[in-house]
């Protein structure tokens, strides 16, 4: 039996039609093994079908490293530039929007969860870069916040993550485990992820940013050498919302 794939976002599971053709596995090993006693053992009557969202609109959590590792007027200005296209883009598909920043100690919110970014724009310049990189408090954050927003069902939540991958302040122990840490977590809750690269030139940072898309479920994209970022991250978004 096989399990086709489907276009759409897994959104949940269904009880089984007389041949199905999208089988939820996660749904059907859960339902076989309520019934097991040490071996499970998979039936006709725990299968389970998946229910997929097309077109969906998506809350993004757009979590933003703004900390001194990012000082760099290049590096700043691509994120500015990534920011307002975002903007721009969650307005013309009527997504939500949330701009998280992290630096120093913690994360703070810079644009909260709206549907009307364009009127937080001037936000993005008053950003003000440098201090320490508390990664995983921004992603908590993010988390946090799109735990709220996947309660309602009306939005997919996805989270987008912008760093050079240099964490040195941690959230519990250690600054990458704990990042590597609410990854997993992003991952557990069927939350969308992309990690965008900032750092091609310092491997460890290059190489956690790859981690965290392993351990979210995402997908990594390195924007460190292109000339147009934002405009790249239309096309990215275009592309991502074809999963949905």
């Amino acid at each position: 039996m096989e399990s086709k794939t489907e276009k759409g976002k897994y959104v949940r599971s269904k009880f089984s039609t007389l041949k199905p053709q999208d089988i939820a596995i996660d749904a059907t090993i859960r339902a076989a093994a309520k019934k097991s006693r040490g071996q499970i053992i998979v039936e006709p009557q725990d299968l389970r079908e998946k229910v997929r969202k097309h077109g969906a609109r998506a809350s993004i959590a757009l979590v933003v490293d703004i900390s001194g590792s990012m000082f760099s007027e290049r590096k700043a200005n691509r994120v500015k530039g990534i920011l307002n296209q975002m903007i721009v883009d969650t307005q013309r598909h009527k997504d939500k929007l949330t701009v998280i920043g992290f630096k120093g100690k913690g994360a703070e919110v810079i644009i909260p969860t709206t549907k009307r970014a364009p009127a937080f724009q001037s936000k993005v310049e008053e950003i003000i870069v440098g201090g320490t990189t508390p990664l995983a408090a921004g992603l908590k954050k993010g988390l946090d916040m799109l735990l709220q927003e996947k309660k309602y069902k009306e939005y997919v939540p996805m989270m987008i993550i912008l760093t050079d991958g240099m964490p040195n302040v941690a959230l519990h122990k250690n600054p990458s485990r704990d990042a590597l840490e609410i990854a997993k977590k992003i991952q557990e809750n069927e939350i969308h992820a992309i990690v965008v690269n900032f750092e091609r030139l310092l491997q460890q940072g290059r190489n956690l940013n790859m981690e965290l898309a392993i351990y979210s479920g995402g997908r990594y994209y390195d924007m460190e050498d292109l000339e147009n970022p934002g405009l790249i991250m239309s096309k990215i978004m275009d592309y991502e919302r074809n999963e949905f």
